[in-house]
């Protein structure tokens, strides 16, 4: 496995250069959008336009790749991201902030799925759960690690936005010089929207509603901070702890669910979230170290949500059906995030900065009923034990990132199916 980690070194380095700047930029054009006093709904469709390009880039991308190469793509949405993040300098206006945010969005999702398909194709069956993991360090390192870069300079000054776009060029280096051979590319299958959601009415909802929830959580937090006036270090804790605390509680998380109900495990972090929010939205202008406390319960319930999505979903598949089910719930939740920045922004427009929590809860709130009534005509307790293993994926994840993460869940599967056999 370590050897396959350090022939894929090129690929590590770009991708974790790419995270920090994709950390760092959206960290500074939140706070920027407040100090240049965009309105509510001008800073909820300018940063809606981030996950529209990223839906359009999931859907489109993988065709292109499969056209002119991994290399190619690459470089292509890499300069293009980079001249992006500096033209939010040069002209700062909400419509033009819309326009490159789409740009952005429909670059870095071109990216992950170059990235992503490049280490499904360095994994087999021995090393792929490794290269996951691994991946996933790189992810979260980085990202946390580019929060904290904005409090280096003056966020309103030239340096932050030069800083973000070398950043992504240099992550341009490793990759195109490599000798390793772009590997093949076939383009991800997708499950009609309607056979999803008779397969997993749950999986189907429940990936909607917390994509919602992650575009106004990672979109919009540094801007709830800047409107209540934290200083630059402050909303940089903030996010630290919202990307960090997530992370760590994705694998615990993932394991309960393998053991009960993944239903009732959905329910339970429904309940949590509302509650943590709840207690946000009436504590947290106390002190900042209790809204520090909150945000990370609520983060810690939150990311492993989508894990549990997918892994319920899951367990309602068909060996052969788990890789289309899985991309196609992508798009879903992509489609959720669409939605989130402008909702939560006319939330905030009109509750106030903690209309940022407000907004949550409610979609919560609504998700939590049916999560109950699905588990009113739920499954029965002998069936538990059928549970397919617990799959935990980035939230930035590409439906190809999805092929990566579902392949080692097949292979699990198998080796359950192989031991059973042999007893």
């Amino acid at each position: 496995m370590f050897g396959t980690i350090i022939n894929s070194w090129a690929l590590f380095s770009g991708f974790g250069m790419i995270m920090l700047a994709h950390a760092l930029q959206g960290t500074l054009l939140n706070i920027n959008a407040v100090v240049f006093n965009f309105s509510d709904f001008e800073i909820g469709y300018a940063f809606t336009g981030y996950f529209i390009g990223y839906l359009f880039s999931s859907i489109k991308c993988p065709s292109l790749i499969k056209n002119v190469g991994h290399i190619r793509v690459f470089a292509a949405f890499a300069s293009l991201g980079s001249i992006a993040i500096l033209l939010h300098w040069v002209i700062v206006h909400p419509i033009a902030w819309l326009l490159f945010r789409m740009i952005t969005g429909f670059s870095f999702a071109a990216i992950y799925i170059v990235c992503e398909s490049w280490l499904n194709d360095r994994a087999d069956n021995q090393s792929r759960g490794q290269l996951i993991g691994f991946y996933m360090i790189v992810l979260y390192f980085s990202n946390s690690a580019g929060v904290m870069l904005v409090n280096l300079r003056t966020t309103t000054e030239a340096h932050l936005y030069i800083l973000t776009s070398l950043l992504i060029s240099v992550a341009l280096v490793p990759i195109l010089l490599t000798k390793k051979p772009a590997p093949e590319f076939t383009a991800p299958k997708f499950l009609s929207l309607k056979d999803l959601y008779a397969k997993s009415p749950m999986a189907f909802v429940g990936s909607f509603a917390i994509g919602m929830v992650y575009s106004a959580l990672f979109g919009l937090m540094a801007v709830f901070g800047a409107k209540i006036g934290l200083s630059v270090f402050q909303i940089s804790i903030l996010v630290f702890v919202n990307t960090i605390v997530g992370a760590v509680f994705q694998y615990p998380v993932g394991k309960i669910s393998d053991k009960y109900d993944r239903r009732t495990i959905l329910f339970v972090l429904n309940l949590i979230a509302i509650t943590s929010l709840i207690f946000a939205f009436l504590l947290g202008s106390i002190s900042f170290y209790i809204l520090i406390i909150f945000i990370g319960i609520h983060s810690a319930v939150s990311l492993p949500y989508y894990a549990v999505v997918i892994s319920h979903m899951n367990d309602f598949l068909e060996k052969e059906e788990i890789v289309s089910a899985s991309s196609t719930l992508t798009l879903v939740n992509a489609l959720g995030m669409v939605a989130g920045p402008l909702l939560a922004s006319g939330f905030m427009a009109y509750f106030g900065a903690y209309g940022y929590f407000i907004y949550m809860i409610v979609i919560y709130s609504l998700v939590a009923p049916y999560n109950f009534a699905r588990i009113r005509v739920g499954r029965t307790s002998d069936i538990y034990e059928d549970n397919t293993p617990s799959m935990i994926v980035p939230r930035t994840a590409s439906p190809v990132g999805m092929q990566l993460a579902t392949d080692q869940i097949i292979n699990k599967i198998e080796e359950e199916e192989d031991k059973s056999n042999e007893r």
